[in-house]
């Protein structure tokens, strides 16, 4: 029975992995070995790289609802029409949690508990990624094999219970003595544990700040009691560094299709907007430093970022003769996260930072348009600031220019929001947290500075929000009953969405 289920999670996973031989090291490839002869070692690194593609995938489309991609065409994500994002559901069901399933089975066999720590969190980051766009999701059932080919849906809430509960079991797991060692198997740490239950404690929190409307002050008592356990510096980010025989899946799905022609996204007029001065003008800075770090504009010399549903332009048409200004903000193959080696960033530490300078602002009694906060939540704002700049390797002159422009540099008394959201959203670029946010403040104008319904908006909305992503077809005849059951239009708020 088990060899059936290990042969499943193998097999689909041979379909999507490339390149793995550089990435496995010393380690056994499971796409050409025995069941009975692959180690927990060898199912992490293919449970990593899936859980990568995971969040590119699903980041390709959920950024473009949140704004900070737009699309080269339209209708699509781009003008808030139903996505399904089947690459990222294949991910995460078909390949990272198979195979993490596996490593559980093998780790819990043979005592390997630091191997067992490091798979639930790899299991409650993927099931937070797939709730978080699709609400009800399964998990408790699933993962079966023959067993049960139809598993039943858990609620979201029940499963925000179970993701916590893994980070528990992690972090305990990660603490206890073992004699199985992870090396080079481990993409991301290469087997530093103390990492590991620091991401641990970042999901934790992360999660915790995603019920804010669910329980403001369980949210953010959530949050500050686990930030000290957490990332302490951008040495322990949450990433999957890739090579120049693994691309970087921005560079291979979106840099080398766009400069021959196969257009598909560019950086959206709102994400641009914020940081060339347009939204919140700056006070003595002419450009955001980091722009120029994330987006190429060839020979261009003003940044253009595309208005979302005007399908690459960076003005709505006037007439039928006029199609606009032509955006020009393209991902480019040496900036910072689409170059080949380019990481792709699960969570960081500037992330972390913002996570607790809200809760701490939110702590003081603040609010969407309350100005003002302590000198903790102001401190934690210009962290993370400074966080993401030393991350995208920004010039220190144009770095401390940029954090005492009047505009950023505030004082604590001026603290909103809105600032701490602008910044969030900058250094969660190419990362579905950007939705998650707009969520939970109800995509807000006055938190989201600029932020408008798209050109061409989706008519089935009614001039309302899209809020989630609807399950692939593939599940839906595979699983139609359970599906069925569950499915809701995706103007429908998930569970810890309180519009």
């Amino acid at each position: 029975m088990k060899v059936l289920k290990y042969i499943l999670s193998i097999t689909v996973t041979t379909a999507f992995l490339i390149g793995c031989d550089d990435y496995l090291g010393d380690n056994v490839d499971p796409n050409k070995e025995l069941p009975e002869n692959v180690t927990e070692a060898d199912l992490l690194t293919t449970a990593i790289y899936n859980s990568s593609s995971a969040h590119y995938s699903i980041a390709l489309s959920i950024c473009q609802y949140s704004q900070q991609l737009a699309s080269y065409f339209e209708p699509g994500a781009d003008t808030q029409e139903e996505v399904q994002i089947s690459g990222g559901w294949s991910n995460i069901y078909l390949q990272a949690l198979a195979d993490l399933s596996q490593v559980v089975t093998i780790a819990e066999e043979s005592g390997a508990t630091h191997y067992l720590g490091v798979a639930k969190v790899l299991q409650a980051f993927n099931l937070g990624l797939a709730t978080d766009q699709w609400g009800d999701v399964p998990f408790s059932s699933a993962l079966q094999g023959e067993d049960d080919f139809k598993p039943s849906y858990d609620s979201q809430e029940s499963i925000y219970t179970q993701i916590n509960s893994l980070l528990d079991e992690a972090i305990t797991l990660l603490e206890t003595s073992d004699t199985s060692t992870i090396g080079e198997d481990d993409l991301i740490y290469n087997g530093d544990l103390s990492k590991w239950t620091k991401t641990a404690y970042f999901l934790k929190a992360k999660y915790a700040l995603h019920l804010s409307e669910v329980n403001q002050t369980e949210a953010i008592e959530g949050v500050l009691a686990n930030v000290s356990s957490s990332f302490s510096s951008n040495e322990d980010d949450f990433q999957l560094m890739y090579n120049e025989r693994n691309f970087n899946p921005w560079n291979s799905g979106v840099v080398l299709p766009n400069n021959t022609g196969n257009f598909s996204v560019l950086l959206s007029d709102q994400l641009v907007s914020l940081m060339d001065g347009t939204s919140i003008p700056f006070a003595a800075v002419a450009l955001d430093p980091r722009l120029p770090l994330i987006t190429t504009i060839g020979d261009d010399t003003e940044y253009r970022g595309a208005i979302n549903g005007s399908a690459g332009s960076h003005e709505i048409a006037e007439s039928e003769e006029d199609d606009g200004v032509s955006a020009n903000t393209d991902l480019g193959a040496n900036n910072f996260y689409s170059s080949q080696t380019a990481p792709v960033l699960l969570g960081s530490y500037s992330e972390l930072k913002f996570m607790e300078a809200e809760a701490l602002f939110l702590q003081d009694g603040g609010d969407a348009t309350s100005v003002g906060g302590s000198i903790e939540a102001y401190n934690a704002y210009l962290e993370g600031i400074e966080a993401n700049m030393d991350k995208l390797s920004v010039l220190p002159a144009d770095k401390a220019t940029y954090l005492t422009d009047a505009s950023v540099a505030v004082g604590a008394d001026n603290l909103t929001m809105a600032l701490i959201m602008r910044e969030k959203f900058i250094a969660t670029f190419l990362n579905p947290e950007s939705f998650v946010d707009l969520r939970r403040y109800d995509f807000d104008p006055n938190v989201f500075i600029g932020l408008e319904l798209p050109v061409g908006h989706n008519e089935i909305l009614n001039e309302e929000w899209v809020r989630r992503a609807q399950y692939p077809a593939s599940e839906q005849t595979r699983n139609g009953e359970q599906v069925e059951a569950v499915t809701k239009d995706i103007g429908d708020p998930v569970w810890w969405d309180r519009d």
